[in-house]
Formats: structure tokens, sequence, C-alpha cells
């Protein structure tokens, strides 16, 4: 059995392609499957493959081909999770029938967001098994990064070219009860994050990302607390208006893989009497590299003296 049987099909025209003839569990070791899946990535941003029958240690194998494994498990939480499997988180509402918590989550929509921003490095790529879930089945959205920085007008391309971000972390920041109505924190506590460029470059195509934090009152260095949050609301309210998105009712046996940093996702929330079930697995990508870094002159081979006059004027220079 060999990837010359396998159909991809457009799973929307703005983002994702659907699999057919695959049988996981089988391919997933293979070399020419992994290549697929990667070329597939870097150019459609996520992949579905539906009715997979996947053990546990396949999952995480495969996913370790896109970066390093990462433990994001809630600490503390005494969740089950899946004993023999280190690396895949449970995502779910349920409880076994002595009480304990079959994993990390709850039943609440979530608004766009793209994990784990406020880390050095963010997830690269998640992957996604759903073992059960409820009716009607809630869906995920996800929203193709790229092609919405294409669509900004340039003016606003321009405006944010070398702009960078303090991500800081927020509790529970993806809820849309919280996102609606918290209150922000201290400006002290939103000045320690770690800061990212708003356009980032995608590692796979060299093509820029619009990379927004998930807070509308995050800090932008440079600009004052109304300036910033208008920035950053003004273009959440954008992606609020682009096409590129497609939603998927994740049905027991699927298998979902998205890049992380070239997307945002959402989803509707359920009854919280009703469990459902996901395995979720996530892989390291890189550091945040700035489609536009800021570089000083190559003074090389110039004279002690000259090269720090020039350093010196280049460090004033208004970005």
């Amino acid at each position: 059995m060999g990837i010359e049987q396998i159909v991809v099909e457009q799973l929307s025209a703005g983002i994702g392609v659907e699999l057919k003839g695959v049988d996981f569990e089988a391919m997933a070791p293979t070399r020419p499957f992994i290549d697929l899946m990667k070329r597939l990535l870097d150019e459609h941003r996520l992949v579905l493959i539906r009715g997979q029958k996947i053990q546990p240690v396949t999952a995480q194998e495969f996913t370790g081909n896109f970066g390093p494994l990462l433990d994001i498990k809630r600490q503390g939480s005494g969740a089950l999770h899946v004993p023999e499997a280190e690396w895949i988180k449970v995502i779910s509402n349920g409880k076994t029938a002595d009480g304990q918590l079959l994993g990390d989550g709850n039943s609440s929509a979530q608004i766009w967001h793209t994990d784990s921003t406020p880390w050095e490095a963010p997830v690269g790529h998640i992957a996604f098994y759903c073992r059960q879930t409820v009716d009607p089945a809630p869906e995920t959205y996800f929203m193709d990064m790229i092609k919405v920085y294409e669509a900004l007008p340039q003016e606003m391309k321009d405006r944010i070219a070398n702009v960078r971000v303090i991500h800081h972390w927020f509790p529970r920041q993806i809820e849309p009860e919280i996102h609606l109505n918290a209150p922000s924190q201290p400006l002290e506590d939103r000045k320690i994050g770690t800061l990212h460029p708003l356009v980032r470059r995608h590692l796979g195509t060299g093509k820029p990302i619009l990379y927004l934090p998930t807070r509308r009152d995050s800090l932008i260095p440079g600009m004052d607390e109304a300036e910033s949050r208008a920035l950053l609301t003004e273009l959440w309210d954008f992606v609020d208006t682009c096409p590129f998105k497609v939603g998927h009712a994740m049905m027991p046996d699927d298998f979902l893989i998205w890049d992380n940093s070239a997307t945002v996702h959402s989803r509707q929330g359920w009854d919280a009497d009703k469990v459902r079930i996901m395995w979720h697995i996530s892989a390291e990508g890189e550091v945040p590299i700035p489609l536009h870094p800021r570089r000083t002159m190559n003074t090389i081979g110039l004279d002690a003296d000259t090269s720090k006059e020039i350093n010196k004027a280049m460090a004033m220079v208004d970005y």
C-alpha cells in the first residue's frame, strides 16, 4: 500500500485538504507519507483524514516528525489522559465513574486564537484525533493567516511591517465570556511576555503570516495602550471578515493535523452534561522570524570609530 493511491481533495477554497485512500496506522511510519503530509501542510495548512484506527504510539511518533513533542497537559489536575502515551493531552470535559478527570478542558466555545503564542518557540503543528463526540458535534474552525496577510491593504502592510507585540499570559483567554468581560491585567503585568513580530515568516514557504496575540489589550512597544488596542482590534476585525476558513465537526476516528504557526482556530461549545474526548498532540515550532528583521549595517572592515558612529546612527532609526 503506497501513497499513489491517496486522493487529495480540497476542504474549502480557503484552507485545508482531505485525504482519502489512507491507512494511517500502516502509512504513518513511512518516509513517502511523511514527506507528502509535510508538503500538503506547507501548501494548505490543514489535513483531514477520516475513519482511522490509530494507536497512541503511532499518533505520537508521526506528530514528532514536525518537531519535538511537548507536554502541554494542565499541571496538578490529576487527569487520566492516556497513561501509555506521555505526549498525548486528552481534551475533555468528562470524568470517570469514580470522578477522575478524563483530561483537560471544558465545553465552552473558543474564540479565534493560535496556541502558545506567549512562548518563545510556540507550537508549530497540532494533531487532533477524535475518540468521542456529542450530538450535534461541535465544529472547529480554521483560518489561513497567510492568506489573511495577503488580503490586507498595502497601507496596513506598510504600517505593521516592523511592529512587535508583547504576548502576555491571560488565564482562559480563549473563552468568549473571558474575552468579552474579563478586565485587563495591570499595565505592568502586560509588559511581561514574549516579544513577537506582527508579521512573521512561514518556515515552509517563506511567505508572510499575520501573527496576532489573542488579547486585544496586548502592548506594542512604542505605542500607548489606546494605540496598541486600536491597531490589534482593527486587525482582528479584519480577520473576522476574511473568507479563508473552514469548519469541521470532528467525528470518532477523524485525524486532523494543522500548521499552528500559520493559522488561527476556534470552536463551537456544547452542553456541559455531554462528554467529548479528543487526543491533542503538539510539536514545537521555531522561534518566530520577522519578515522584516531589524538589522544594523554591515561594518566589517571599517575602523572601530566609524563602525561605532554608524551603529549609533542606526540605533536612532524610528521603526
